[in-house]
Order: structure tokens, then sequence, then C-alpha cells
């Protein structure tokens, strides 16, 4: 069935210092105005799944102070970390707006086999105007690509998806074309720092940022087999690199808009990557 929910996958600006609190600071960087979109409700209420890790004062206030700042007044933080996730069944219910922090691995495990991750694709499925939003890790939990460019389990909410948020050119880009060659019912999405996704109707997913989404489609690969070497070579493999106001069509990885600043790369006539 189509889902009356909303997906919002985002990946925040990046930083390379080694200060703790700069970088905290950092990871707080959205693309513009993409909070703003999260309800037409103000007082809707929001909550903030976290682990026992990123729960702390200084993760929780960043958060609360951009949700204000777009006039949200109805926020809370859920620390799944220690406590059984299903004590917090009748806050799920109430929500409007679920986030899921970083940490995809913790998640994942924690929330597993819950009945509030059942709650939550009800709501998703049945629930207009319902948004899942995950952040940076936290949007590999809907759908996993780990570091080694293995596929685990996700929470099910986009099963038709790869997703890397810590996407860069080079190795993870080659991590995420091998993972989505094997797994070729799946498109590739790789993220670059301050973009993000929005998706309506479970299919329909439009990009905003000032960065660009990389996109692998290989569903007209017929040889999933790989050779070893520094370069990924194989016949019908395509893409599109997307900028703010693409619209991609995630079930068959076609365009549905293009931004007049937008632009898309056909893969089909290189076949490899670099």
């Amino acid at each position: 069935m189509t889902p009356k929910g909303r997906i919002i996958i985002i990946r925040s600006t990046d930083t390379d210092t080694t200060d703790e609190a700069e970088h905290r600071s950092a990871s707080h960087h959205f693309p513009s105005k993409i909070f703003a979109l999260l309800s037409e409700e103000k007082n809707a209420r929001i909550e903030i799944i976290t682990t026992s890790k990123d729960s702390t004062e200084n993760c929780r206030k960043p958060y609360a102070e951009l949700l204000e700042k777009d006039g949200y007044s109805n926020i809370g933080f859920i620390d799944i970390g220690k406590q059984d996730p299903d004590d917090y069944y009748s806050r799920i219910s109430e929500a409007k707006v679920v986030m899921f922090d970083d940490n995809e691995q913790q998640i994942c495990e924690r929330l597993k086999n819950s009945a509030i991750l059942k709650l939550l694709n009800k709501k998703y499925l049945h629930e207009d105007n319902f948004t899942v939003v995950g952040i940076n890790t936290g949007a590999m939990c809907l759908s996993v690509l780990n570091d080694t460019g293995t596929i685990n389990p996700g929470l099910g909410f986009i099963n038709n998806c790869i997703i890397d948020t810590k996407f860069m050119h080079g190795e993870r880009c080659k991590n995420l074309v091998k993972a989505t060659i094997y797994h070729n019912e799946c498109l590739g999405l790789g993220l670059k720092n301050g973009m993000a996704l929005i998706i309506e109707k479970g299919y329909k997913a439009i990009c905003l940022g000032n960065s660009s989404v990389m996109v692998v489609n290989a569903k007209d690969v017929k040889n999933k087999r790989l050779t070893r070497g520094s370069s990924v070579y194989k016949k019908n493999l395509k893409g599109h690199i997307l900028t703010e106001g693409s619209v991609l069509n995630l079930l068959n990885g076609d365009l549905i808009k293009t931004h007049l600043f937008g632009h898309s790369l056909n893969f089909i006539n290189r076949n490899t990557i670099q």
C-alpha cells in the first residue's frame, strides 16, 4: 500500500576538526529550513530517539534550540540506550514526528522486534502527515549500509534503497556501488554534506540542500560478480548526481523532475567507477 506518512533523510555538514565541542556543533548544521518542513502544526509532538551515548545535554540543547527557532514547542527526547524502548509506547503513539539521531547500529539493535517499531511502521503507513526523520547515520537505520559496504537489516521503512550518509568520493563511493550491484533490487543513495531527501508516498524523493546526492542504479546489471581491483566495471550500470529541486522515483530510479540547476550523470556510457 502507499504510505500516508513521509520520510526525511538528512546529512548535516561535516567537520574535520578534532575538537569535540566544535564537532558536536557542526553535526547540527542542516540544510536550510529543513526543520521548518517537519509539520504545519507547531504544537505537534516531536520525539527524538537517541542512545545513551548521544543523549547528553550537549546533544539535546542544539536540537531543542533549532526546533524552537522554527516555532515548535512540544519536543521530547527518548533514550533507548539503557531503558526498554517499549516503555515509550504511549509517547510514540502521540507523536507526529519521530527523529532518529546518530548511531545506527545501536538504534537498530535496540528497536528490532520491539512493539514501538511495529507501531512506527503502522503510523507511517496509515497516519496522514506522520513524519519519520533520520539524521546522519540515524538515517541509515531506515535501510542500512555500514562502513564495510555490507548491508545490515534496517527498520523497514525503506526496503528498496541502500542509504549512505557518510558518502564521499573514493572508497565509500566504490562500496556503495558494489553493495548496489550485489543487491540490485535496491537503489544506492549517497548523500553529501548538507543534503536532505524528502520521501513522499514511499517512492517520490525530493532533493534539498546545497550539495548533491549520488544515485546508483544497477537494476539492469545481469552479472553481479565483481573482480578484485581498484575499479568497478559493469555493463548497464547507471546513475544520477542530483542537486536541489531534483525529484527521483525510488521504484525505478528514473527522474521525475530536474531543477534548472540540477543535473544527472548517466554511467551507462562509462560503466567504470574509479
